[in-house]
């Protein structure tokens, strides 16, 4: 409590009036081109208003970055590259609707053959922006899009709660 002097021996107190509203955001990501990909996988985030959050997971992939000779490992540096599943989320209450804006990145790393003199992975890499308005409680598809490196399609569901 924060106090407020009115003059000598009299102070008021003032509650934190801060809105502290937090709200349930549910990703479920299909891949439609797969056999179980009717369920999906679910991802759900417990997200303040007005504040981002931030969900992460996956690996971090070793690359070499410097230290080669004429194709061969000299003394190695590595940069090391997150792959997974990145989420950042952001919700503001609009009347009885709900703002929602997410960043989502999908990738994975594709490791070269063997016979490579550096064995750095290719990344492969799907980022969606989304802005978007939502009805609480209803699932909507904010995204749906074919893999153009794969024949596989997703489909991204939001709901909030």
């Amino acid at each position: 409590m924060a106090a407020v002097l009115l003059g000598p021996g009299l102070a008021v107190y003032a509650q934190d009036t801060r809105d502290i509203s937090s709200y349930k955001v549910d990703f479920t990501i299909r891949d439609t081109g797969d056999a179980g990909g009717k369920a999906g996988r679910k991802y759900s985030l417990l997200v303040n208003r007005g504040v981002k959050t931030v969900f992460k997971v996956g690996n971090r992939v070793p690359v070499a970055t410097g230290g080669t000779s004429g194709g061969t490992l000299v003394n190695t540096q590595f940069t090391y590259i997150d792959v997974g599943l990145n989420i950042e989320c952001t919700v503001n209450e609009i009347g009885p609707k709900f703002d929602v804006h997410a960043d989502l990145d999908i990738s994975t790393a594709v490791m070269p053959d063997k016979n490579s003199a550096v064995q750095n992975p290719t990344i492969s890499q799907i980022k969606l922006n989304v802005d978007t308005t939502l009805a609480p409680g209803k699932p909507t598809v904010v995204a749906s899009f074919d893999d153009p490196v794969t024949s596989r399609k997703f489909d991204i569901d939001v709901a909030i709660a």
